[in-house]
């Protein structure tokens, strides 16, 4: 007992210098802060948003509508759905009503050539892009004026390949988006830091990718991601391979979340916990240390319950909870942590518990279809009959 109770507390230890480590990597990129420069007019600085859809996510319309208010001088957004009853397509086309000074093109149809259908729809898009610098962005998404101003600055770099951008949880409603937020906030952008910064991770997201239709075309165009999972972070990696920059800028998107049922939640953030398994089984397995309240917690029955292992539980916590606390308010700028603070240690469970229950199985459900992942993060197979649909977005993994 005694034996165990040391590996525990080692353990312990461990997850709170992670934790202190979250906050330094996080003071590393809110200083690599790259400043906006006025953009000029020339068809290497012009940009071509694509948005991809597929059905309608919360707030759709207002948050179109921010894309089309850039304090950026030339810049034309596409948007696109496989399906041309998609309808996505409807709220976009009330918003090129809405906006009709904006350069928007709607592309409707295509037939997919691989399993992962937005990046088929992104392949069908990309020939009506008029300009050179691409900006992929997902449907449920919401920018300010300075969006596209902060992401491209950091194309001054010629060496910079890519460009993405952390998010934050924006109006969640009801319990399982808001432990959602709460999971984005506290758990997954300060671990996105760390990687960052302490690993060497050149990770990308779908709330943002920037990058130049040559750098594209030279890891093989969205072709060579039709059948991959985690398309973002493979587009990443394959950019990152060719000696080019990955940047995580230091712009924080906002990801509407809006009301859905906990069922919904949980199947999508268990599709994400079970990719990242698989493309990377060594670091994600030791991610245990991440979880501070059930280690504690278990460090302390192993003490049984004492009054001294109990203060380490408190002590511990309090650091995780600082720790999410200061990044949130002083580096994203993200408001669930503090406004929902009491729900936090149900978060921690609850991604314990969605991170043990990653290592059952490798059949997911995306988008209402089941699918076998492949190692790597690769759809090798449908796995079996459509199940009940998650919340329409085009998010990824």
């Amino acid at each position: 007992m005694l034996a165990l109770q040391i590996l525990l507390g080692a353990c312990l230890l461990f997850s709170v210098v992670y934790h202190v480590l979250t906050v330094v990597c996080a003071c590393r990129w809110r200083r690599s802060a790259v400043s906006p420069q006025p953009a000029i007019r020339n068809p290497q600085s012009a940009i071509t948003i694509l948005k991809p859809l597929r059905g309608t996510d919360p707030e759709q319309r207002a948050s179109f509508s921010t894309f089309c208010l850039q304090d950026y001088p030339e810049y034309q957004i596409v948007f696109g759905a496989l399906d041309p009853a998609d309808p996505g397509l409807e709220t976009a086309r009330n918003v090129m009503r809405d906006h009709p000074d904006a350069d928007i093109k709607i592309v409707e149809g295509g037939e997919p050539f691989g399993l992962n259908r937005k990046v088929c729809n992104l392949a069908h898009m990309l020939p009506h892009a008029k300009h050179d610098l691409l900006v992929l962005s997902d449907s449920d998404m919401r920018v300010d004026e300075d969006y596209l101003r902060r992401v491209a600055a950091a194309f001054a770099d010629p060496a910079v390949g890519l460009v993405t951008c952390a998010y934050r949880g924006f109006a969640p409603l009801g319990l399982a988006s808001t432990l959602e937020a709460l999971g984005i906030g506290a758990d997954f952008i300060p671990s996105v830091f760390v990687a960052y910064y302490l690993w060497g991770v050149r990770p990308a997201f779908g709330s943002t990718i920037a990058l130049m239709k040559q750098t594209l075309a030279e890891i093989g165009g969205f072709e060579a991601l039709a059948n991959e999972l985690a398309d973002d972070y493979r587009l990443a990696e394959a950019v990152h391979g060719l000696g080019r920059k990955v940047v995580l800028s230091d712009y924080v998107v906002d990801d509407v979340l809006g009301a859905e049922s906990f069922a919904v939640m949980w199947s999508r953030r268990l599709r994400w916990a079970k990719t990242s398994r698989l493309m990377r089984p060594g670091p994600y397995a030791g991610a245990f240390i991440t979880f501070t309240l059930p280690l504690a917690l278990v460090f302390s029955a192993a003490a049984d319950f004492s009054s001294w292992s109990l203060g380490c539980v408190a002590a511990a916590y309090a650091i995780r909870c600082a720790a999410a606390v200061w990044i949130t308010s002083a580096c994203t700028r993200d408001p669930n942590i503090t406004r929902f603070f009491p729900l936090l240690p149900l978060s921690d469970l609850l991604g314990f518990a969605l991170w043990v229950s990653s290592f059952f199985g490798s059949t997911i459900v995306w988008r209402g279809e089941r699918f076998r992942v492949g190692a790597g993060g690769r759809l090798v197979a449908n796995a079996g009959s459509p199940a009940s649909a998650p919340r329409n977005s085009t998010k990824t993994p």
